[in-house]
């Protein structure tokens, strides 16, 4: 559709212009027709002739404006958009690039976050083994310690015993070492030999309690020979677990391999 330019308003104004004029001088002439008619009629044709010539003009002014602000429009219309298959290619191959190098990125930032996840747990469980192991050994000299006093509180009451017994003797006191492992081991073998069944010969007997002293620690004391009882009680209360153990692992191995035949 044609816009209304300057052009327009112009040519517009003209032709109103124009009319206002034909209507003035049709007035006059109408005036004028009471006073000479034959003149009005004369020239009536002239004028109508003159006016049909004007209009005409007018009309192909108007055409030519108006054909030249279609041609102005046409000029400045928007160009069509024209898309290139290589740059939408191009393009397309760089919002891939784009989005892979985005997600290679996002997944090494993942990979570091686990990285620095495992070696934090890592540190954490050697730290809690470390504080384990710490502990463990807190606990073991703490059970060593007490072992230690309870066998000096056991000696010492040992040793208190025996002077009372001692106490009106004049004699010197008399002063004896103890075995205490092969001691006890020696009063309980017999019972475990019986338990299973084992040959009850002196090389069998011989083998199961050299095994088990074997296998146990070596307990070594000295105290007077009144003493010697009480503080054996103590111990046979101490040991009783590892020696039933080793006295039972010896009469088992003995049994199944005897040497009482060998000689």
């Amino acid at each position: 559709m044609a816009r209304k330019t300057n052009k327009t308003d112009h040519v517009l104004g003209l032709l109103a212009g124009k009319s206002d004029e034909v209507s003035a001088e049709e007035a006059k002439r109408g005036v004028a027709a009471n006073e000479v008619k034959t003149d009005a009629a004369a020239s009536s044709n002239v004028q109508v002739v003159a006016k049909q010539e004007e209009d005409e003009a007018i009309a192909d002014t108007v055409k030519q404006l108006l054909e030249e602000e279609l041609e102005a429009e046409d000029s400045v219309r928007i160009p069509e958009i024209i898309f290139d298959e290589e740059e939408e290619e191009e393009a397309l191959r760089a919002a891939e690039e784009e989005a892979r190098e985005i997600f290679e990125e996002e997944e090494r930032r993942a990979a570091e976050r686990e990285a620095e996840q495992a070696e934090r747990s890592a540190k954490e469980a050697k730290e809690a083994e470390e504080a384990e192991r710490i502990a463990q050994e807190e606990k073991k000299a703490a059970e060593e310690e007490a072992l230690r006093k309870a066998e000096e509180e056991a000696l010492k009451a040992a040793e208190e015993e025996a002077m009372k017994v001692e106490k009106e003797k004049t004699a010197e006191k008399e002063y004896v070492f103890l075995n205490v492992m092969e001691t006890l081991v020696r009063e309980r073998v017999d019972t475990y030999m019986d338990q299973f069944a084992t040959c009850h010969c002196s090389r069998c007997k011989a083998d199961i309690i050299a095994l088990a002293l074997t296998s146990l620690p070596s307990k070594y004391v000295v105290v007077s020979r009144n003493a010697a009882t009480p503080l054996m009680n103590f111990y046979s209360q101490r040991y009783a677990g590892a020696i039933t153990v080793e006295i039972t692992k010896a009469c088992t191995r003995v049994k199944e391999h005897p040497h009482h035949g060998r000689d």
